[in-house]
Order: C-alpha cells, then sequence, then structure tokens
C-alpha cells in the first residue's frame, strides 16, 4: 500500500470511528452540531481533482465566488463534504479588453486623534468540565 492509499485508509477509518462512536453512545450530544468537511485542493490538478469529485458526489452544489470554485454534497441534513480550491486554479482568466480610468487626486485627510482610554485587561478562567480535567 503506497502512501496515499495509506492516508485516505487512514481518513476513512477516522470518519468510521466517529460514525461508531455516535452509534455506540447514544447520550453523547449531536443534536445542535452540523458536520461540514472542508478539504482543500492545491496545485495544479485542483481543476481534474474538483471535476472527478462532482463526478463522484452526483447531485451536488457547486459554487463560483471571487476567491474559490466549491463542490458540496450534502449527505444528510447534519452531514455536508465540500471539497474547493482556488478560482485561478480552476477557471481560465480571459482578458476581454481594456479600459483607461482617468487620473484623480484624493482629498487629503485630517489627522486622527484616538484619546486616552481605560480599558479591562481581562483573562478566561474556566472549571473543569468533568472531574480530573484541568480548567483552561
Amino acid at each position: 500500500m503506497n502512501i496515499e492509499q495509506q492516508r485516505r485508509r487512514h481518513f476513512i477509518e477516522g470518519l468510521h470511528a466517529v460514525a461508531k462512536f455516535y452509534e455506540e453512545n447514544p447520550d453523547a450530544y449531536y443534536d445542535g452540531m452540523h458536520l461540514t468537511l472542508n478539504m482543500y485542493v492545491w496545485g495544479g490538478a485542483a481543476r481534474k481533482t474538483l471535476a472527478g469529485t462532482a463526478r463522484a458526489f452526483g447531485q451536488c452544489d457547486k459554487i463560483y465566488d471571487d476567491n474559490n470554485v466549491t463542490v458540496s454534497r450534502h449527505f444528510s441534513e447534519k452531514v455536508t463534504v465540500s471539497v474547493f480550491a482556488p478560482r485561478a486554479k480552476v477557471c481560465r482568466r480571459v482578458v476581454l479588453g481594456e479600459r483607461m480610468l482617468p487620473a484623480r487626486i484624493l482629498p487629503a485627510t485630517q489627522e486622527v486623534r484616538i484619546p486616552a482610554a481605560l480599558v479591562q485587561i481581562v483573562e478566561w478562567r474556566c472549571d473543569p468540565l468533568l472531574p480530573g480535567d484541568t480548567g483552561s
């Protein structure tokens, strides 16, 4: 088994371990949780990786924003997997033309003076949740 296969196997085992934990511990809190697995794709293979993921997902959401392209699948009401990559690695930049912006003069701004102020120095101290825990 190569290193990539080992990494994949460890990832899958971790997912199974979380599912098993919740199956075996009905009192463990889950109700307010929405589990989103965010994975970021780097490098030149980003487009190919996102395309392959979208194919594997089947019905999924594809979002293109100013910085990233994201492919997401909702596996249930509470579980989502999102894979995203830089837009520049997935999309092609096309120059459609040019336009000239006129020269401008920005008006000067006045100096801003911030007066002295009394502020609180705060430290957080939390009691342990369980016996034997240390607070942080």
